[in-house]
């Protein structure tokens, strides 16, 4: 099986360092043409599948490349973002007036921040890992796609790398951009 994760084009947390979590923003037209720009690249790679996080954004992002690509969207839960808790709707320089010692501990250990209501990178790779066990029990696909978000991509490349999850905050994911994720890689 081939998977391609791509991440939901720009939103206005985006832009303004916000944490959006679980929020349900919408596309900017920045992201819409992210997502179209997105789509034409992907027109050659035999898409069989689309799965999206159920966010707005996601969706959104999935609609414009499964219209492009003539393909109908799976929404799977398991691909929703990072749960940021307290942090979200927050902008960075908020977190870490608020929450100086979980700050630190986020932009330097981030596997180790621990936070109420907060998931931790190792509970949200076992989430996603989830999923594609998921998918991999259920499709015949050869090509699946996942629109998702930056945190699920990052901690999934880490992870399919053998890298420590506290390389986190160095893997950069920009909106829109299409991550190849070799099967092989992904023991579950």
């Amino acid at each position: 099986m081939n998977w391609y994760f791509v991440r939901h084009g720009e939103i206005e947390s985006n832009v303004k360092k916000i944490y959006a979590g679980w929020s349900e923003e919408e596309l900017t037209p920045r992201g819409s043409r992210q997502a179209r720009e997105a789509a034409k690249k992907l027109a050659s790679f035999e898409i069989d599948k689309i799965y999206t996080s159920p966010l707005k954004r996601t969706v959104q992002t999935a609609e414009i490349i499964g219209d492009f690509l003539n393909k109908r969207t799976i929404v799977e839960e398991n691909f929703q973002e990072l749960r940021l808790g307290i942090w979200e709707g927050l902008n960075e320089e908020e977190v870490g007036r608020k929450f100086p010692d979980e700050w630190e501990t986020w932009n330097t250990r981030p596997a180790e921040l621990i936070l109420d209501g907060r998931e931790t990178l190792y509970g949200l790779l076992d989430r996603v890992l989830s999923g594609i066990r998921k998918i991999r029990l259920n499709e015949n696909s050869s090509t699946v796609l996942v629109i998702t978000h930056v945190a699920i991509i990052r901690v999934l490349l880490l992870y399919t790398q053998k890298m420590d999850l506290n390389l986190y905050r160095t893997i950069p994911v920009p909106n829109g951009k299409i991550f190849k994720i070799d099967d092989k890689l992904i023991s579950l």
